[in-house]
């Protein structure tokens, strides 16, 4: 059977049950389907009634599946011998994955600064990687890359949240390199990066009643110099020239405001609706939004990402041709007391992304 065809099943079968934090999805399982969940047990249900399913990953190419419960996941061979752990011949697997909304004052950076500044013939250049905030928030998040328009105008893309203010920020609102929280005594000067230009949907409410697939969570700002920045990310790699598509089982790099360099591994993609609470105090904002796809990624021997990476660029290399490519933007993450930092990050694919800006990635700029 098709991982994801069997995560639709699990969904329904543990939403029949009550065994939901909340449904993401249409039920619509036959009976005979449903069956195909096993082994069932009283005692397994009240194990995962209490320990609330958050959301159901599936991976298509091991035919796995990862449910990820709000508390600590069941893990004695007792607990999980009582648990479903196959849906016909597609194996269930349980961590941790509780959401944490989005909003509150990033995490202060890992033993590096929130920016890098590269050195070239040009001068000393702000890169893709660093922090960056809205220029009225105390706040910071991670430009994620440069992208370029077919009239050849240069902009930075980040998360909505971050730049776009949850589509509270005004067009022509100055974008602040570094961010605002990360501007110190002896540090970079601030300056203003950009200026807000567009933002992507991101659309509150329940997915019967708005289209959740339309969001994406990404703003972009025209850059006022770009003689002033690289498409380097960090000190690491340069931006690649071509996007892909993200999926599970791929391993993946990013290079952040709060975490770096970080490599991970794509765990699942989430089934139907994923719900984020979100946070623009300074607009009186707050509301849930729901996407899909998302993603669901863990760090290699590290955190992949924390609050304050939002908007960081995800890459992979080919292992065939060695050729990197763009794959994803970072979005928010689950808490998850498995996972190396006790953090999954969640993704957005960034092929969509960039297509609904119209837009291409910026390579070898001032590298």
């Amino acid at each position: 059977m098709d991982a994801k065809a069997a995560a639709r099943i699990f969904h329904d079968w543990a939403s029949g049950e009550g065994l939901m934090a909340a449904p993401v999805a249409k039920v619509d399982s036959t009976a005979q389907q449903l069956l195909l969940v096993q082994p069932v047990t009283d005692k397994g249900k009240q194990i995962l009634r209490t320990k609330q399913i958050h959301a159901i990953g599936f991976d298509s190419a091991d035919n796995k599946l990862v449910v990820f419960t709000r508390q600590a996941a069941p893990s004695s061979k007792k607990a999980l011998a009582l648990l479903p752990d196959h849906v016909d011949d597609v194996e269930v697997q349980y961590r941790q994955g509780k959401t944490t909304a989005i909003g509150s004052e990033p995490t202060t950076p890992f033993g590096t600064p929130p920016y890098t500044i590269r050195v070239s013939p040009n001068g000393s250049l702000y890169t893709c990687g660093s922090s960056i905030s809205a220029g009225n928030a105390r706040d910071a998040g991670t430009m994620g890359c440069l992208v370029r328009n077919a009239a050849g105008e240069i902009f930075g893309l980040s998360n909505n949240h971050v730049s776009g203010s949850c589509s509270f920020a005004g067009v022509g609102l100055p974008i602040l390199a570094p961010g605002v929280i990360d501007v110190a005594p002896n540090g970079l000067n601030p300056f203003t990066i950009g200026l807000h230009h567009t933002s992507l949907p991101l659309v509150t409410g329940d997915p019967g009643n708005v289209d959740h697939t339309a969001n994406r969570d990404s703003a972009i700002f025209k850059i006022v110099d770009p003689a002033r920045v690289s498409s380097f990310q960090g000190d690491a790699y340069d931006t690649p020239a071509t996007a892909g598509p993200i999926a599970a089982g791929m391993i993946v790099e990013k290079y952040g405001r709060t975490t770096g360099l970080t490599r991970g591994r794509v765990v699942s993609e989430i089934f139907g609706a994923h719900p984020i609470q979100y946070a623009a105090p300074q607009y009186g904002f707050s509301g849930i939004v729901c996407f899909e796809p998302v993603f669901a990624i863990v760090g290699e021997n590290t955190i992949f990402s924390d609050n304050g990476d939002s908007g960081s660029l995800i890459t992979t290399v080919d292992p065939a041709t060695g050729i990197r490519s763009a794959v994803g933007i970072v979005v928010g993450g689950m808490h998850d007391g498995s996972a190396p930092g006790k953090r999954t990050t969640i993704a957005l694919a960034i092929d969509p992304v960039l297509a609904g800006f119209g837009l291409t990635l910026v390579t070898g700029h001032n590298v």
